[in-house]
């Protein structure tokens, strides 16, 4: 039942005022008043930016911030957020960005989601710089991870705050530092009072012990003490619903990499019937829609694809323009062998989408439903579009690294003689 008193009530009262995809008028506006410009760099695709938007940014709680923020909102798959993010990079999605709007500069960054506690506490770190950790919040804003995550270390030596270990932590993996990621974690996360704080860290903490080498001799301890705690904190009072599904996201894939597949089953169910929960207490089709990507990967995990068929249908209905509900149709029904459907519902995905990064994905997911029929030429063709779309994209919106693997993936297409 925690799921339902998870979801925040939408209710009349004010809300924050959001000026979206125009970083000019931002700008200006937030010169003329004297206030920090907070950008929200999210994507349509992103289930956490989604879940910010429809959950937590735009209650009433945040229309407080306003007296000394201005409020804005990147959508980084639309063309026009190109010269934005030649400014300000985005790696992690969302990214949550106060800008100081004299200079330009990034004051302070944050990734991934944050309560109205949390946001509060980002504000402070923005507006009053704490000594010991300016210089990390500096580089982290930057994007210089790896020499962020050592000043964070060392600014926090024996008296570590809340706000700074979360940073370090979201620095440290970045950095791919990723035994101290963990080991902080484990250690920090229980001192840590919050729900969200510590759910955040756990987070950060159990991704990092997961991609830790199979021979490092504290994967196996690390990644126990913080599935552990994970665990529990599954249950804590609180929590945003978001965050926990990330959590159980990472306990199933902790059950499977100990090769444990029933557990890993049994906890995919729990994870679906909490997303389930949380999805039914949602007000409005768009914050019902938000829990659609992990109760499309949680159904796969618990083996019961056709559980998520009749909520992605009806998301396909009442959000029309949206393409997302249409290509997680496509997985579902390649997942189930059905694939003249899964064929028209990525075709109708593709109509629907305007553009932008994520469409490349879509033509990977036409590619694997071609695969699964084994119509090899149409496998070829359906990556040949994505990377000919993919390379045309501006340079700041570019996936390079999916990029990389759809070349691979093609590659491995050709003939034996021709290799």
């Amino acid at each position: 039942m925690h799921a339902l008193a998870l979801a925040l009530v939408l209710t009349s009262a004010p809300k924050p005022a959001v000026i979206e995809d125009d970083y000019g008028r931002a700008l200006v506006e937030a010169k003329r008043s004297r206030r920090l410009l907070f950008v929200d760099a999210w994507a349509p695709w992103c289930h956490t930016c989604v879940f910010m938007r429809e959950h937590v940014l735009n209650q009433p709680s945040f229309a407080a911030f306003e007296r000394d923020v201005v409020f804005a909102a990147i959508d980084t798959e639309k063309a026009s957020s190109a010269a934005f993010l030649d400014k300000f990079p985005v790696s992690v999605w969302p990214t949550l960005f106060f800008i100081d709007p004299a200079t330009e500069a990034v004051a302070f960054k944050w990734v991934g989601s944050a309560d109205a506690a949390q946001m509060r506490a980002l504000l402070d770190a923005a507006r009053r710089k704490d000594e010991r950790l300016s210089e990390a919040d500096a580089l982290w804003a930057q994007g210089k991870a790896t020499e962020a995550a050592l000043k964070y270390v060392d600014g926090l030596a024996g008296d570590p705050s809340v706000r700074g270990t979360l940073s370090m932590l979201s620095a440290l993996s970045a950095a791919r530092q990723l035994l101290p990621c963990a080991r902080t974690a484990a250690e920090q996360a229980p001192r840590l009072e919050a729900a969200s704080d510590r759910i955040n860290a756990i987070t950060w903490g159990l991704g990092c012990a997961l991609e830790l080498e199979a021979g490092s001799q504290d994967k196996a301890p690390l990644t126990a003490a913080l599935a552990r705690q994970a665990s529990d904190a599954v249950s804590l009072e609180g929590a945003l619903a978001d965050d926990v599904s990330g959590l159980y996201e990472l306990l199933v894939e902790e059950r499977r990499a100990a090769k444990d597949d029933p557990a890993a089953e049994a906890l995919a169910r729990r994870w679906l019937a909490y997303l389930e929960a949380a999805a039914g207490a949602a007000r409005t089709p768009s914050a019902r829609a938000v829990f659609d990507p992990h109760r499309l990967v949680a159904a796969m995990a618990s083996k019961q694809v056709e559980r998520v068929l009749a909520p992605l249908e009806q998301s396909e209905r009442q959000l029309p323009k949206d393409f997302n509900p249409s290509a997680r149709l496509a997985i579902a029904f390649r997942e189930l062998k059905r694939l003249p459907q899964a064929e028209a519902a990525i075709a109708r995905a593709l109509a629907r989408n305007t553009g932008g990064p994520r469409r490349v994905r879509l033509f990977e997911i036409r590619a694997s439903i071609a695969a699964a029929k084994g119509d090899v030429a149409g496998q070829r063709r359906a990556l040949s579009e994505a990377l000919s779309y993919g390379r045309a994209l501006p340079a700041s919106q570019r996936p390079t690294r999916a990029l990389a693997a759809l070349e691979q993936q093609l590659r491995d297409l050709e003939p034996a003689a021709t290799k």
